[in-house]
This record gives structure tokens, sequence and C-alpha cells, in this order.
């Protein structure tokens, strides 16, 4: 059910069924691109790592989700799954979901924080790897290396 004006009315996506009265031709919304997907996913490892060190945990953890989302996207995509609002994650195979399970973060401890982010951007940069190995190569090291204290 919708309730929109009925200028803009119409399908967003593939599944839409107009059960009654008019809708418009619109444009199926695209999903999003490859790099915007990796990228974001990067800047989230990289945000995750130094709330970890400024001691923001709430912040860590949520940019520690945001490297499992991204990481959930790039599969949904690669698998031909939809990847908005998580809608294709219920749909991935087991052994590609499985994993994901120990990128969930348990406590808000500093040492489970950083367990959770390693594993989410080893997840992360598995996906990564499965279309662009040479970006993967590349963008591996700042996610890995130590901090500089």
């Amino acid at each position: 059910m919708a309730v929109t004006p009925a200028a803009q009315f119409g399908a967003r996506g593939p599944k839409f069924q107009l059960m009654f009265g008019q809708g418009i031709e619109r444009e199926a919304v695209a999903p999003p691109s490859v790099d915007d997907l990796i990228g974001l996913g990067w800047l989230s490892a990289l945000d995750a790592r130094i709330a970890i060190e400024r001691g923001k945990r709430w912040a860590a953890e949520y940019w520690i989700g945001s490297v499992r989302d991204q990481a959930f996207a790039l599969a949904c995509l690669r698998l031909g799954e939809p990847t908005a609002y998580a809608r294709g994650i219920d749909r991935l195979p087991r052994d590609v979901v499985a994993p994901f399970e120990e990128a969930l973060v348990r406590s808000l401890d500093s040492g489970e924080l950083r367990r959770a982010l390693a594993m989410a951007s080893e997840l992360f940069m598995a996906e990564v790897n499965e279309v662009d190995p040479e970006l993967a190569e590349r963008l591996l090291s700042p996610l890995t290396d130590a901090p500089a204290s």
C-alpha cells in the first residue's frame, strides 16, 4: 500500500504490481555501483578503526556495521540479488552468509570491537577481491597496518 500524489505514482522496482488506479511510467532505480559500495565500505573501515583508537565505542560499532553492510551489498550485487535495504541478504546462499555472524559486535570492549572490525574487513576485502583483485591488494594495507600511536 502506498499513498503518493497521482502525478508521481509508479513503479520504482521490477516487482511493482499496480492493484487499482493508474500509475505513470518511471525509470527503475539502478543498483548502486560496485565502486560506490567499495568506497563506502573502505571509508567505513577506516572510520571504525579511528573510532576504536579514540575510544568512541558506539561510533566504532556503527562503522563496523557499515563495513559489514557494504560487504553484504557487494555479495548481493555479485549474486544478482537486490542491494537496497538488505532485501537480498536472506536470499544469499548459507555459505556466503554464515561467516558474517562472526562480524557482529558482541560487546563494546575495545578488543571485541577490533575483532569484529577485523572480521568485517576480511569479508569486505574478499568481496572486493571478487570484483577487482588489484584494487583489493591496494586497499588491504591501510586496513591492516598497525595504527600510528
